[in-house]
């Protein structure tokens, strides 16, 4: 099981261009605040469609709410998924591209979280 303390760590073995911008604050203890890194990371990778950096980190977030503890899903719930929800989809093949990405480990959030966002609106 993954702790919140080794979020940062894990997220650089897998996104190495990350390192940089998660030493910039003690992520170690800010699970939140490293989430809220990685997500931005992951929503800035969608917007310029850079598909196959997006998948990485998309996988990177299901497997983090999989084997993580409590607090790690909590992050990733909380933070991961509405950021991901607020992504503009684009035309119906960007649409169904990046739903094809998202992990079914948090798929279920997303479309949650898609319905509540979509219905604020």
């Amino acid at each position: 099981m993954i702790n919140q303390y080794e979020v940062p760590a894990y997220i650089e073995d897998h996104i190495p261009a990350l390192k940089k911008a998660l030493h910039q604050f003690p992520a170690i203890f800010h699970i939140y605040d490293t989430v809220g890194c990685f997500s931005e990371y992951t929503d800035r990778q969608l917007r310029e469609q850079n598909f196959v950096v997006a998948g990485k980190c998309l996988q990177l977030a299901g497997r983090l709410y999989e084997r993580g503890n409590a607090v790690v899903k909590g992050a990733i719930t909380r933070v991961f998924v509405p950021a991901l929800s607020k992504v503009p989809l684009g035309d119906a093949t960007n649409r169904i591209r990046i739903y094809g990405l998202i992990p079914d480990a948090i798929y279920g959030l997303y479309i949650q979280e898609q319905l509540i966002y979509n219905g604020n609106r």
